[in-house]
């Protein structure tokens, strides 16, 4: 029986991605579509399945017939800003659409033969114009286009590349996305006035339960894969694999700014208690078993308002070393759901803080979720709040149950799994730093490679926060490890962060205390473990920036507009009356 695969031809590869055709007049696909990340989409994922971007031609700069030459990046970036400048194909696309249906319609992807490398060559070229079409997409730009000019430089980056019709169109959309949002609280909003997808996908006639374009902020520098052919677009799996969620959170004109992040390695210590047996085991596999935490035991009374003066108590006391305080960051399971609302909403008017990023625990047994919570703060007020639930169950082994000293809780002879729910996997991506990105990851999905880190390695975050709930964050161990990782490719700084509590449990009594509480890798850099001064309360980290060139493997350089972070430097903050509910800090 033959494959169904291998006799993929290209027009079914693009009838697949836009069922509906290219344009909104008929379904026909004889015409090149309108918006550049629609083309993307199509030419993207005949470069995936196929695998062209390997052939010789695109890669070895020795073969006879190599065709990346510096007239043909040139014609590339022209083509790209002449679509984005005008708003339609230029006569080229154009033309060789027109070619690449007539011609090659019937071309199967599985075509390794020489007479193929026609048709992947407009298929090659057809990928680069419609990333260089997108150029500043997804993000604020500075002023709005001027129709009459060619060009114009923003002020905040001289060497960013010309704002265009297409990133100010998108930018618009969000606008009226946010709009829409803001009056459904509590519901899903999908698009805008134009792009009806938003915030899941920048495409127009490709439905995102196909498959989903997003913005880009990294370029690998190593590997071979459609990831390190584009600077400014991610094909992304469809929403119903993993949503994604592109948030714009900072303003037009800020400056590329340090960015000071306190981190909160709270709780400080958690009882044995905390971990609950429950009932039950997986069918036929007896000795799995599941338990769950409960964060009232290491809360200890403590009320939201409690809690939020305490982390405002933290920011006055780094005042002596620096203003203002842009984040907080709380491991993973750190606090209940409710509770994270209600601290957040005080944080909002009290704090001055941008973001707030914390573990949570919401809802009970079977129904449970582990969840970051991820809020946005903007003058005074809570603006947006982002729940991305763990996609992957901790699992505790016999090693592990003896490594945190919890074998009178949960026997080591099992298997103890997380009772959390992880179906509707979301991921979301935050802009909160021009041309800078974040994304949180929950504790195992740092480690596993599907979905979340495939959203991850597409999109390329600038910087990526790993909420945990382990031992210490030494470079040697697991976290480290997968931050590395990461780091590579797709090129993102990373900071992984534990509880005190978690760290203290893996100390035999009596020896001496662990208190690596973060781990910070950078591009380029070596992993560095940040213990936390005995006595403190806080880390007080502040990630300097700087704009960096990145190469597609296609020779496109983006003008130095990708920003890479590094750590700058690092503080000991200990609050000046700690709370009573606190409980002694070991």
């Amino acid at each position: 029986m033959a494959n169904p695969l291998t006799e993929m031809t290209v027009l079914d590869i693009i009838k697949s991605v836009l069922p509906d055709g290219t344009t909104l007049k008929s379904k026909r696909w004889d015409t090149v579509c309108e918006w550049p990340p629609d083309l993307f989409a199509a030419v993207a994922t005949i470069t995936e399945w196929s695998g062209l971007y390997s052939e010789q031609t695109f890669m070895a700069y020795w073969a006879p017939d190599f065709v990346l030459t510096g007239q043909w990046v040139s014609e590339i970036i022209e083509a790209g800003k002449e679509w984005a400048r005008v708003g339609t194909p230029p006569k080229a696309v154009q033309g060789m659409w027109k070619e690449l249906i007539r011609q090659h319609r019937k071309a199967r992807i599985d075509d390794h033969s020489a007479r193929s490398l026609a048709w992947k060559r407009i298929v090659f070229r057809l990928l680069a114009i419609a990333d260089e079409a997108c150029a500043g997409i997804g993000f604020p730009p500075s002023v709005a286009p001027d129709p009459s000019a060619a060009s114009r430089r923003t002020p905040s980056n001289q060497n960013r590349d010309n704002i265009t019709s297409v990133q100010y169109i998108v930018y618009k959309d969000y606008i009226a996305w946010e709009e829409k949002r803001a009056e459904n609280i509590g519901t899903a909003a999908m698009g805008g006035d134009v792009l009806p997808y938003l915030p899941h996908s920048l495409c127009i006639r490709v439905p995102p339960a196909v498959l989903c374009v997003q913005p880009k902020t990294s370029t690998p520098a190593v590997g071979c894969t459609l990831r390190s052919l584009t600077h400014h677009l991610a094909l992304l799996p469809s929403i119903a694999n993993v949503t994604t969620h592109w948030h714009i959170a900072n303003k037009p004109d800020e400056d590329l700014c340090a960015f000071n992040v306190l981190v909160v390695p709270f709780p400080f210590s958690i009882p044995g208690k905390s971990f609950n047996s429950l009932a039950g085991s997986f069918p036929g596999i007896p000795n799995d078993c599941t338990f769950s935490l409960n964060p009232d035991i290491w809360m200890r009374g403590a009320e939201p308002q409690e809690f939020a003066e305490f982390l405002c108590g933290l920011i006055k006391a780094a005042e002596p070393e620096l203003e203002p305080v842009h984040a907080i960051v709380l491991p993973e399971t750190a606090l209940r759901l409710e509770f994270a609302n209600e601290v957040a909403e005080i944080l909002a008017k009290k704090s001055g803080l941008d973001l707030f990023l914390t573990g949570v625990v919401a809802g009970a047994n079977g129904d449970a979720r582990n969840s970051a919570a991820i809020y946005r703060f903007t003058d005074g007020k809570l603006i947006h709040s982002s729940f991305q639930s763990k996609h992957h169950r901790w699992c505790l082994n016999g090693d592990q149950i003896r490594r945190y000293h919890l074998g009178h809780v949960l026997d080591p002879h099992y298997k103890w799994w997380e009772q959390i729910d992880v179906s509707y996997r979301h991921c979301y991506v935050t802009l909160f730093r021009p041309r800078a990105t974040l994304s949180v990851l929950v504790c195992e999905d740092l480690a596993r490679y599907d979905p979340v880190l495939t959203v991850m390695n597409a999109i390329g975050p600038n910087l990526v926060v790993a909420l945990l709930m382990d031992g210490p964050q030494l470079e040697h161990r697991w976290p480290g490890r997968y931050a590395t990782v990461l780091a590579d490719d797709p090129g993102s700084a990373v900071l992984t962060v534990t509880s005190l509590g978690m760290v203290a449990r893996s100390t035999m009594p009596g020896e001496p205390q662990n208190r690596e509480i973060a781990l910070w890798k950078e591009p380029d850099g070596r992993a560095r473990a940040l213990r936390l001064p005995r006595g403190d309360h806080a880390l007080l980290l502040t990630l300097t920036s700087q704009l960096v060139e990145q190469f597609t493997l296609d020779g496109r350089g983006d003008g130095s507009a990708t920003v890479q972070f590094r750590l700058g430097a690092a503080h000991g903050i200990g609050h000046n009356e700690p709370p009573k509910w606190l409980g002694s800090v070991p």
